[in-house]
């Protein structure tokens, strides 16, 4: 029985042997399968492109509202963060010196005003008198002097009653302009300097600048293609806020900084936007979206071809042999479900769009996406 056992575990060893031995060798004398991939035959092309910049939204007018003179503050009409209207009263300050001022120079004036009738009635009375030879003519004449200094008198008493009033009438303080104060409005109490205490701050709020800058290769590209076309580069800027969505109104290009930024070494630009619903605040950040401009011979590959990778993005190249070869390039934006390539490939590559991931080493089974496929293909495709 034993004899017996031994030699069917020796006959099972040795089948496995020999199925084992049989397999390596199909295994050698074969091929692998081919990968099947779908490809891409890159073209240069005009295409409709925009550029995006970041920019802060600032008021088109912001002025730090000053008393034109000095007191204290005793009482406040408004509130920091509130809309106001041009001349709208804003603050009061203490009036009662401002006051007492008033009261003498109008009492001045009327002193000089009693003065000058006075001198008015003698020089009646002189004037009679010289016709009739009773007095000199001499005695009219210092009297005609005498009054006319009294009439000066009385002008300038009547400037300074202007003056006082006007300080009474600066003890409320009012908006320049329509627009939105700041939160740093004083409170009750504190002393205000003529001409350096900032009260509150009163910004713009319709328009609204929208700051950004951009490079002096890219400004040099936009003047160049301004001389060549009939519209300008800015007229028709659009907004896109941080949640993703489209600003409703257009802006366009009102200022350009033609000093360079020494720091960044770019071009300071100010695009002007209608706020009719002050949804635009100043310190919002939004991104500036350009003119669509027409770049020739543009170079687009299917969004789903490019592979990113630490920051750097590759397209899976053909070469002439037929073998797949990552290749480095540098992107531009998205049109539609394309990228726009910069750098790194050229018109008539074969590119792989679905199942890079397997092709390097691999023998390719390929087929070859239009435009159209590309296009009418779900984003959702992935690379498999």
């Amino acid at each position: 029985m034993v004899q017996k056992h031994r030699l069917i575990t020796w006959g099972v060893t040795i089948v496995a042997i020999a199925a084992l031995l049989a397999g390596c060798g199909s295994q050698k004398g074969g091929q692998k399968a081919a990968v099947s991939v779908n490809t891409y035959k890159v073209t240069a092309e005009d295409a409709p492109v925009t550029a995006e910049y970041s920019g802060t939204v600032t008021a088109t007018d912001k002025v730090p509202v000053r008393p034109k003179i000095s007191g204290r503050v005793v009482e406040k009409y408004v509130q920091g963060g509130q809309e106001v209207t041009a001349g709208q009263p804003l603050f009061r300050l203490d009036s009662r010196q401002y006051d007492a001022s008033l009261q003498s120079a109008r009492a001045n004036q009327a002193q000089a005003a009693a003065n000058l009738a006075n001198q008015q009635l003698n020089l009646r009375r002189y004037q009679m008198l010289a016709d009739q030879d009773a007095i000199s003519q001499q005695t009219v004449t210092d009297q005609e002097a005498a009054t006319d200094q009294q009439q000066a008198v009385l002008e300038a008493n009547a400037a300074q009653v202007q003056a006082a009033q006007d300080n009474v009438d600066d003890t409320i303080v009012y908006a320049p302009f329509s627009g939105k104060l700041n939160v740093d409005d004083v409170p009750i109490g504190t002393y205000a300097t003529a001409g350096s205490t900032a009260l509150v701050t009163i910004s713009t709020t319709n328009p609204v600048f929208v700051e950004f800058s951009v490079s002096e290769s890219e400004y040099l590209q936009m003047a160049k293609k301004d001389t060549n076309s009939a519209g300008s580069w800015g007229d028709q800027l659009q907004l896109r806020l941080s949640d993703g969505t489209m600003y409703a109104y257009t802006g366009h290009v009102t200022q350009v900084n033609h000093g360079m930024d020494g720091n960044s070494g770019s071009i300071i630009v100010k695009a002007v936007f209608d706020n009719p619903e002050n949804m635009l605040i100043p310190g919002l950040y939004a991104t500036v979206v350009s003119d669509t401009q027409i770049q020739q011979n543009a170079i687009l590959v299917p969004q789903r071809a490019v592979q990113q990778t630490l920051g750097k993005y590759f397209v899976s190249v053909i070469d002439e042999t037929g073998a797949a070869q990552n290749k480095e390039v540098t992107v531009g934006q998205k049109i539609g479900k394309f990228w726009l390539i910069k750098d790194g490939l050229n018109a008539g590559d074969l590119i792989i769009v679905d199942g890079y991931q397997k092709a390097n080493g691999a023998t390719l089974d390929q087929h070859l996406l239009s435009k159209s496929d590309i296009e009418a293909s779900n984003d959702a495709t992935s690379n498999s």
